[in-house]
């Protein structure tokens, strides 16, 4: 029986369907809020190889996959038997992208044979390590940023594994949430291998293979062709990070060198710098999926992220740099790394291709721990927010408010869920005017986020870029800075650096500026009545309205002065 098209479509969106239901299931059975509220997770479900066919969740945890799974075929091999599941959050061996983020890998069998794995990657609150939330910022190696586990099998049929969950629970600060989230990733990966049973049933494992192995290089086919549309070329591009943590005087640079001819393409790190004492390297996994997710992003973002798109780009990342950093260099920083990756791929990409030019969103993101000895529940736990920022303008329009880039599923976590679960108060949350990159499409606005701390805690900060920022594209302009602020507006207000850990007092707040998204094209060429609009929704001030959109806007109607905003555009032209 050989696979037809129509066949091989019907596969194609029963093996969605299933991959989205092992994410609903991960998503509404975990425990933690950075699991259930964040989303800072993903379920897939891969070739017998380690392939990725089908994946949702965190788009950067999809490509990482591929060494997760090889991991636990190196380790565990032929021991494998139906009914396993094994845990691993080695960066060092497996996928994740640093400790906290733990994979649970589940083989599935047909006719005694290995035929898939269903696999989950989740963050999770604690892993122990030097602070609650397990990232801190004064790690100087791996061994500071939690417990690290190879293949180690966590469940089988009859059950979990006691002796390893009382081993775990003796090494975290967030026992319950950590068990809990673990096992819905368990049940998330086993719901995956019971859709893959009906399927293989239905349709029989030699048919079910070839679908696996069609849908790969389907994927590939398309990058392959998309790539072919793009002319031939070489670009480089560039971009600082703040420090290392450790010598906060030297900053850090990411370099990427993109290599395009025909259907083939090369990504070269080895301009970069040499990896870092600090927690701010990248494991190859993490440094390859950035920008491996901003050339997906460039030729089309509707081609399914599968072991195809992995197949297509050659890598050049020589150990030692900062994107391929050596064990046991610590990395619990990576994503303000990561994101600078994606971010400087898209503007190399964009030489080559200035049609499809992406303004960046605003640099500096990041996240932070509030580490808490008592939480609402009464018990040891942290608050872990990803601090997601806004994207910047395109050619189709503005950019987005509130989306974290490279991982866009990711929302901030609500207000009611924070001060439910935790001892703080959020005093305040709002967009912040000019902070939008100017452009003929604007970036989506910055905000402002303060927090007070209602009991004593220990506050590691995690992000990136204060002192460097990011850049508009095609004559759009740049956005502000992103900013930590202790106690802002008092006299013991202090301006905080990218990395820090340290004990505060209840009373002390914590505010948080996110930049917006740069800007795309001329600011002149933006529509004067949009400029306007922008100003009376508070985006945009009318002292920036003048400056950057070269627009007039005459109070109290914030109305466009059409002669005079004519007038100003001509002497500026």
């Amino acid at each position: 029986m050989k696979l037809d098209s129509i066949e091989l479509e019907v596969i194609k969106s029963r093996l969605e369907e299933a991959a989205l239901t092992m994410e609903n299931q991960l998503f509404h059975s975990g425990y933690s809020p950075i699991l259930r509220e964040s989303a800072d997770g993903s379920a897939t479900i891969l070739d017998s190889s380690g392939g990725v066919i089908v994946g949702t969740g965190m788009p950067v945890h999809l490509f990482p996959y591929y060494h997760t799974v090889r991991a636990v075929l190196a380790i565990v091999g032929e021991r494998m038997q139906p009914g396993d599941s094994y845990l691993i959050n080695d960066p060092y061996l497996g996928g994740n992208l640093h400790v906290p983020d733990t994979a649970i890998v589940t083989p599935f069998f047909h006719d005694g044979k290995l035929a898939a794995f269903c696999a989950s990657i989740a963050h999770k609150p604690d892993m122990g390590g030097l602070v609650i939330g397990s990232s801190s910022a004064a790690a100087r190696e791996i061994y500071h940023e939690g417990i690290l586990f190879p293949a180690v099998r966590y469940w089988t049929a009859a059950g979990p594994n006691p002796d390893f969950e009382g081993m775990l629970r003796s090494n975290t600060r967030s026992p319950d949430e950590a068990i809990g989230d673990l096992r819905a990733q368990v049940g998330c990966t086993r719901i995956g291998c019971g859709r893959l049973q009906e399927l293989f049933e239905r349709y029989s494992g030699a048919i079910m293979l070839e679908a696996f192995e069609e849908l790969i290089r389907a994927s590939e086919r398309r990058v392959r062709q998309k790539l072919a549309a793009i002319p031939d070329g070489t670009a480089e591009a560039e971009a600082m990070l703040d420090h290392d943590g450790v010598d906060v005087s030297k900053p850090i640079k990411l370099h990427v060198k993109v290599v395009k001819q025909g259907e083939n393409i090369s990504i070269d790190f080895s301009g970069s710098d040499a990896h870092t004492a600090g927690p701010i390297n990248l494991r190859p996994q993490a440094a390859e999926s950035g920008a491996a997710i901003a050339l997906i992003g460039m030729l089309d973002p509707d081609i399914p992220i599968n072991d195809g798109c992995r197949r297509v780009i050659e890598f050049i990342n020589p150990p030692g740099r900062i994107t391929h950093a050596i064990k046991p260099r610590p990395i619990n920083n990576y994503y303000p790394s990561l994101h600078l990756v994606y971010c400087i791929t898209q503007k190399a990409l964009a030489l080559l291709a200035p049609e499809k030019a992406v303004a960046p969103a605003g640099i500096g993101v990041g996240g932070f721990a509030i580490g808490f000895q008592r939480t609402r529940n009464g018990k040891p736990g942290a608050l872990y927010e990803l601090m997601a920022t806004s994207l910047g303008g395109t050619r189709e329009g503005d950019g987005t408010f509130l989306v974290l880039p490279v991982a866009q599923i990711t929302p901030s976590q609500p207000i009611e869920i924070v001060e439910t679960e935790y001892p703080v108060e959020v005093v305040r949350f709002e967009q912040l005017p000019d902070t939008a990159g100017a452009g003929r499409h604007r970036g989506g606005p910055g905000y402002l986020r303060t927090y007070r701390l209602l009991e004593d805690a220990v506050v590691t900060v995690r992000m990136g870029q204060f002192r460097y920022g990011a850049w508009g594209v095609l004559g759009g302009e740049a956005t502000n800075l992103a900013s930590c602020t202790l106690n802002a507006g008092t006299e013991r207000e202090e301006k905080l650096p990218i990395l820090l850990t340290r004990p505060l007092k209840a009373g002390d707040t914590l505010s948080i500026t996110l930049p917006g998204g740069c800007g795309y094209g001329p600011p002149a060429e933006r529509g004067p009545e949009r400029v306007a609009s922008d100003v009376r929704d508070g985006l945009v001030s009318i002292e920036a309205a003048r400056n950057s959109y070269r627009v007039v806007i005459e109070p109290p109607g914030m109305t466009v002065n059409e002669a005079a905003t004519t007038a100003l555009r001509a002497k500026a032209a």
